[in-house]
């Protein structure tokens, strides 16, 4: 009986997307197609829990981070970088109010997952639809308007970050209390 612990290589990290290499960024068109496939995974896994008559605590959670971290990022992101490269118009100008929509709607959603009001798992099905809904309108509408500026999703300016998409699954569990943790060592 040996004592000694097998050792192990650690295991690759599960990712919902492959990350992209740095020197192959994604065009505006591909990472429209990226965020609208990611949040419709997310959804259905909310829709799935609803349609069973519970409640989604961690889907909703799950759908909401990606959400504010990644949509609405890319929403500020587009805003700031591709918007003045476009002549002013009312297309221009639906786009952000779409924006304004999309965050109100993930709003909706956090006000939902933290409990205040009743929680009936059909009106946050019904809230998480139109969500995905309009998602995909706005991000078609957004291609045509910047493809109409003679963009094609390859054309400088149109790749709005070259920040890789992996998202990792994390273990369930406590959160780590960092004021817990000792004090690093000077030396």
């Amino acid at each position: 009986m040996s004592t000694a612990r097998e050792i192990r290589e650690p295991e690759e990290p599960r990712t919902t997307v492959a990350a992209t290499p740095e020197d192959q960024p994604l065009t505006l068109f591909e990472e429209h197609g990226l965020l609208l496939r990611q949040v419709a995974v997310r959804a259905e896994e909310l829709l799935a829990v609803t349609a069973g008559g519970g409640w989604p605590a961690r889907e909703l959670q799950a759908l909401l981070t990606y959400m504010r971290v990644e949509v609405l990022r890319q929403a500020v992101d587009e805003e700031r970088l591709l918007f003045p490269c476009c002549p002013p118009s009312a297309a221009l100008d639906r786009l952000g109010r779409d924006h304004t929509i999309l965050h109100l709607m993930t709003e909706m959603l956090a006000t939902a997952a933290t409990g205040e009001g009743p929680r009936i798992p059909a009106e946050l099905a019904r809230t998480t639809r139109d969500l995905l809904a309009h998602l995909e309108r706005h991000l078609g509408s957004e291609e045509a308007v910047l493809a109409a500026d003679g963009g094609r999703g390859e054309a400088p300016g149109t790749t709005v970050t070259n920040r890789p998409h992996a998202w990792y699954a994390l273990p369930e569990g406590d959160g780590i209390d960092l004021a817990a943790l000792p004090a690093p060592s000077e030396g």
